[in-house]
């Protein structure tokens, strides 16, 4: 039998053996080069919440962190199973022989070609290597939650940045109105006196206008930094259900704006909120994932003791007579190594951690419940200032018209009109700051929560492209993308405690 005939029956039991192997990782291969599909943001275009929440989705390095961090999780977690697959070598090879006495040997000279095939594998070993996988495999959930998290503090960053554009934007339009009031005034002026303190005003009113249109700018910056947007398109954004200000109290508008503001309903009672945010908390998860984990390595480390058993097989080709030597050998093997001392120390210390896993999922659940009770308070109270701070404005300006009447009339001096415009500036502000600390408290309980009450997930599901089904069902589900309201006690009950 000549070297490369020998060499071609090698090849085909290998591959024949390596099928069951390929077919078995073949899933696996398969993966997205792409995360997301592209949003385009041209001049001119006016972006929602939504559409910033997906470009931000679509361009966060953070989020493609933690999704390289899921695949080596589940590579992790592949190789634990490995752990029970065969091992397979195989060799091939000759060697010369020159011999002197041809009388024993038919040559002087002979190729001598040799073949060998082994397969291994772990047939048991009591729980160990069972361990280990469930072990990877709470890893693999708790990168997942990891996953996840990425993407509500994605969300939650791009939101609040997208407030305080709304709130520059808005302070943007109170200084325009500031200088459009001051330079009424230099033209309402009727003495010296009057004439130069107006100008004066004006002038610091114009300066104001500056830093107003600067904030505005740091804002938007602030937003595309959130979004990842190193281009800098000319868009705008859209006002919100619960930031609807459009320059409501303009100065020189004949009808005062008096569109009633309707609170966010929450689609859940309110009873439910902190168990709600302990089933939802990304963060929360992650430790329940890590702990069990940590008992699976208590588990494992307490099975080493414990033999393996394996099973082999091989075949062997040697033609080193005149008729060849064909071997097939079959073996089991029990071993156990152990040392006592170290076991025992490597207990404690993997108890020590499942221990210490536990406390921080108490600890973590205890600044949970507080960090809610605390989210919700600031609702309520922004909530309850903000019809107080309209009806303010609504007052402010109408006292501006009364004392820019009286001015006008000789009844009230210069004093009393700048005094009237400062009252109206500063309420109008307020009422702005009413709107965005009531946006920004709905996003802390969001953070809290994980259970997003306005719904802008649609627009970032589309653009998510992940390719992990049994994912995209928990983002689905822990998200709320859906936004179904929270009502099956029964089944929260039920569930284990965390």
């Amino acid at each position: 039998m000549g070297i490369r005939k020998i060499f071609c029956h090698v090849l085909l039991i290998f591959i024949f053996l390596l099928t069951g192997s390929v077919n078995t990782f073949a899933i696996e291969e398969v993966d997205e080069d792409e995360l997301f599909n592209p949003i385009e943001v041209t001049d001119g275009i006016s972006l929602s919440i939504k559409d910033c929440v997906g470009i931000a989705f679509q361009n966060s390095p953070k989020i493609r962190k933690q999704k390289y961090n899921l695949d080596i999780a589940k590579s992790n977690l592949g190789m634990a199973k490995a752990q029970y697959f065969p091992v397979i070598s195989a060799g091939a090879g000759f060697y010369n022989e020159n011999n002197s006495d041809n009388i024993y040997y038919n040559s002087h000279y002979r190729e001598l070609p040799t073949i060998g095939v082994t397969l291994n594998k772990l047939i048991w070993d009591f729980g160990k290597t069972t361990a280990y996988i469930k072990m990877e495999e709470f890893y693999k959930i708790g990168a997942e939650y990891e996953f996840m998290d990425s993407l509500c503090a994605t969300l939650f960053d791009v939101k609040a940045k997208y407030y305080n554009l709304l709130k520059s934007k808005a302070y943007l339009q109170v200084a325009e109105d500031n200088v459009k009031i001051n330079e009424n005034f230099v033209k309402l002026a009727k003495k010296k006196p009057d004439l130069t303190t107006a100008q004066l005003n004006l002038s610091e009113a114009k300066v104001k206008l500056i830093e107003a249109r600067n904030n505005y700018n740091n804002s938007r910056v602030d937003l595309n930094n959130s979004m990842y947007l190193e281009s800098q398109p000319d868009y705008k954004i859209n006002n919100t259900n619960t930031f609807a200000y459009n320059n409501d109290f303009a100065y020189g508008t004949d009808n005062i704006k008096s569109e009633q503001f309707t609170p966010q309903a929450f689609s859940f009672p309110l009873a439910n909120a902190v168990q709600i945010a302990y089933d939802n908390s990304p963060d929360l998860n992650v430790l329940v994932a890590a702990k069990k984990a940590m008992e699976q390595s208590l588990l494992y480390i307490k099975r080493t003791y414990f033999p393996e058993l394996t099973a082999n097989a091989g075949y062997g080709f040697n033609n080193s007579t005149q008729t060849s030597n064909n071997s097939f050998q079959v073996g089991v093997n029990l071993n156990s190594t152990v040392n006592l001392m170290e076991l025992k120390h490597n207990i404690k210390g993997a108890d020590a951690q499942v221990n210490l896993a536990d406390n921080e999922i108490i600890l973590f659940k205890k600044d949970l419940y507080f960090e809610v009770k605390r989210a919700f308070n600031n609702v309520e109270k922004s909530e309850k200032q903000i019809p107080t701070a309209r009806l303010e404005a609504s007052q402010a300006l109408e006292n501006l018209r009364a004392v820019e009447n009286g001015y006008k009339s000789n009844e009230l001096d210069y004093v009393a009109l700048q005094n009237a415009r400062k009252d109206y500036i500063m309420a109008v502000n307020e009422y702005i700051d009413s709107l965005y600390n009531y946006n920004m408290a709905l996003i802390q309980v969001e953070m809290a929560m994980h259970y997003h009450i306005v719904d802008i997930h649609h627009k970032s599901e589309h653009a998510m492209q992940y390719h992990f089904a049994e994912l995209i069902e928990h983002l689905n589900k822990v998200l709320g993308c859906d936004e179904k309201e929270v009502s099956n006690d029964k089944k929260r009950k039920d569930k284990q405690a965390l």
